[in-house]
């Protein structure tokens, strides 16, 4: 009786197990053969949309699957969150190893679609700094891409090594397949432009994405930006994937080249960095070549080389005579110790006959179907030249030695900055950047730039932004208060060395309050180490008319170039970025709405009879209230401090001016009266400020450190790391 009843209950025990083996099995059965159904249409290239819900038509995970060729796949298990809603559990083998992933399923009217595939990232390039286990004691890597740093977890036969640079997929966050980009060392970085790297010896690279640029300093990489290479470096090493693109580079070692500079030149106008042609004659003969290909041509020195643009890059000619062609650029030497004449480019100095000379290397590229043209020179003898073309030589020694220091420090900060690396050029020969070559050498300035040699101010490890300018009117201005930062906030953010300062002994407070302004500025004999400019002190009379006319024709210009610093008042007197009309109608105000703390305007009210319009950062100012006359009759007149007048000045000296009117009887306009002192932006070093104090005594380090506050001077070249210029 009792092994019947045992029997039984066996028997029932079977019959259950089964009935739940079976009734689990049943269940499962739709959402296992939708998904292996879906795999399979995949891998044979059919058509998967079916099983898809239709927000994932254009997912990227089948994509990977077809492109690493994957067509096995284990389920783990199904995990039923609700009813109608489940999770199929899956590994695979990718080329990382097994990975494990999960994809979404839901039912809409009686049938299962996927509603969720695995997340798929692809990355172009990363760096791998570190591997650790978590509390699973799953591997997780870190990898640097950009400048931010990622957590991947990884398969454990995952073979990934720490510093070697990969490209790499992950699935649902875990590494699936990476490929370490292979390297090519450089040899000199000439150029770097969205698309493609330009090496010295190796000719042009491409490039794609965002292509980030590290600095390994001993095991760790700092991140120095989106093509952060400066024009010159000797120590980068590039990181290609197999399609060949460029995708990111590593320096090794800090930059510190600074005793070389690459300066891209202008058109004789100062109009164009870009040359229709070129011409280049030297006394004694000189070389043409070009690297890559090893083209070598020798001129002598009657010859002159002509370089113009053509479809298979840019040509030689001599004599008439085409003589050669290459798609990389021209370098051209001299044989001797006579600079090159580039007959081409007319400057102050240049001879009719020979044009303007050049010492260093001159190289001619190709761009936009024109040339330009690039004179790499020691950084020394560029400033030589700087020097005299940026301050007058009769401002003596002691004032030529400050001009140096602020001329290689500005020059400095430009090799790192690489403004122009798209042109392989550090900086420009215009006042964008600083004046070179427009006047010859000059020995007294010769003198200041060799007793300073290598001499930079710094402030905190970082070379100061020696901003210079003509003329102050008593006063400096903050940094913050002048111009805008990258992202077009006004007023930008502080630098602690800029600030605004009185410049004559004594101090007049709240300079940003208009009756203490105007109080100050009247002070025409106030004792100011600027005294001597002839800008100390100016002022300009204009007619109704012919501001109306200059500000009809500045403000749409200005509007066009910065938007979002010329702006229109609405209804609710807020204002707005708004397209200027042609005619802004009859003027009928102008009010100073904002000034620094060392007086100058920082935002302008101009009110017509067709709308209230602002005016914010003091260039803007500058060019908006031009003091020139478009009308017929007599040209507008600036009055100087001096008793000098200047005809329809091409800008308004300074925003360190205050503003008043003549009005009719009916109150309407008829002159409009600006009176102002200094000339330029008004940040940093003062020119004529800087030869005051030199006549009171100041030598050139207590001179910078007047104008540069905080910092201390080093020796360029001496230094074993790279310095900030941020």
């Amino acid at each position: 009786m009792k092994s019947k009843v045992l029997f039984i209950l066996i028997i029932i025990l079977l019959i259950a197990v089964g009935a739940v083996w079976l009734s689990v099995h049943l269940l499962h059965l739709p959402q296992e053969k939708m998904v292996n159904d879906f795999l399979k249409a995949v891998a044979e290239s059919e058509d998967y949309s079916k099983y898809l819900v239709e927000s994932l038509g254009q997912h990227s995970f089948p994509t990977l699957l077809k492109r690493l060729k994957i067509t096995h796949y284990d389920i783990e298990r199904i995990q039923f969150m609700e009813k109608n809603r489940c999770k199929v559990w899956m590994s695979a083998r990718f080329p990382a190893g097994r990975v494990p992933f999960s994809m979404n399923m839901v039912k809409l009217d009686r049938q299962w679609k996927i509603s969720r595939l695995p997340d798929v990232g692809y990355y172009t390039h990363g760096i791998p700094i570190k591997l650790h286990e978590d509390e699973k004691r799953e591997k997780i890597w870190h990898l640097l891409v950009g400048e931010k740093s990622l957590e991947i977890s990884a398969p454990p036969e995952a073979k990934i090594q720490v510093g070697e640079p990969v490209q790499f997929i992950t699935l649902d966050g875990m590494l699936a397949q990476f490929n370490p980009l292979q390297p090519v060392k450089l040899t000199k970085v000439l150029s770097l432009t969205d698309t493609e790297l330009e090496d010295e010896k190796l000719g042009f690279f491409s490039i794609e994405g965002d292509f980030p640029v590290y600095y390994k300093d001993k095991d760790s990489f700092i991140f120095k930006g989106g093509r952060g290479i400066p024009a010159g470096a000797v120590n980068a090493v590039l990181y290609r994937t197999h399609d060949q693109k460029g995708r990111m580079a590593v320096l090794h070692g800090p930059f510190i080249q600074f005793d070389t500079i690459r300066v891209l030149l202008n058109n004789s106008n100062f109009t164009d960095i870009l040359h229709p042609s070129l011409e280049i004659a030297c006394q004694d003969g000189f070389e043409v070549y070009s690297i890559p290909n090893r083209i070598q041509i020798t001129f002598e020195k009657n010859e002159t080389a002509g370089f113009r643009p053509s479809e298979h890059g840019i040509e030689v000619w001599k004599n008439g005579e085409l003589i050669s062609v290459s798609m990389f650029r021209w370098h051209i030497k001299s044989k001797g110790k006579s600079p090159l004449y580039v007959k081409t480019i007319y400057r102050n100095q240049s001879d009719q006959a020979k044009g303007t000379p050049y010492k260093g290397v001159l190289e001619v590229a190709r761009s936009k179907d024109m040339l330009t043209l690039v004179n790499e020179i020691g950084l020394e003898e560029y400033l030589y030249s700087v020097v005299p073309s940026e301050m007058p030589v009769r401002f003596g020694l002691e004032a030529l030695k400050v001009q140096a220091v602020a001329a290689r420090a500005y020059a400095a900060r430009a090799i790192l900055a690489s403004k122009y690396r798209a042109y392989g050029a550090h900086l420009d020969d215009s006042t964008s950047s600083q004046v070179y070559n427009n006047i010859s050498e000059q020995d007294i300035s010769t003198h200041a730039v060799n007793d300073t040699a290598g001499i930079v101010p710094v402030y905190e490890d970082q070379i100061v932004d020696t901003r210079f300018f003509s003329t102050s009117c008593g006063y400096t201005a903050n940094f913050h208060e002048v111009w805008s930062n990258e992202n077009n906030q006004f007023p930008s953010d502080k630098i602690p060395y800029l600030t605004a300062n009185p410049q004559y002994p004594g101090n007049m407070p709240d300079l940003y309050k208009e009756e203490n302004f105007r109080a100050f500025l009247n002070q025409a004999d106030m004792p100011g180490y600027d005294r001597f400019s002839p800008f100390f002190r100016w002022n300009v009379k204009m007619s109704r008319q012919q501001a109306e006319a200059v500000l009809s024709r500045n403000l749409p210009e200005i509007y066009k170039q910065q938007p979002q610093f010329i702006l229109t008042k609405t209804a609710d007197d807020s204002y707005i970025s708004k397209e200027i009309p042609d005619e802004i109608g009859s003027l009928l105000n102008v009010e100073v709405l904002r000034r620094g703390e060392g007086g100058n305007i920082m935002e302008l009210d101009i009110t017509t009879t067709h709308g209230v319009f602002k005016i914010l950062k003091e260039y803007n100012i500058r060019q908006a209230l031009e003091p020139v006359n478009l009308l017929d009759g007599y040209p507008v007149i600036l009055n100087c401090s001096d008793g000098s007048t200047r005809e329809n000045f091409p800008l308004l000296p300074s925003a360190f001016a205050y503003i008043d009117f003549s009005r009719d009887k009916d109150g309407n306009i008829e002159e409009i009266y600006i009176y102002g002192g200094g000339y330029g932006h008004g940040v940093g070093m003062s020119q004529y400020g800087t030869y005051g104090l030199t006549l009171m005594g100041k030598n050139w380090q207590e001179i910078l450190a007047h104008y540069y506050p905080g910092s201390k001077l080093v020796n360029l070249y001496e230094l074993d790391h790279e310095p900030n210029y941020d």
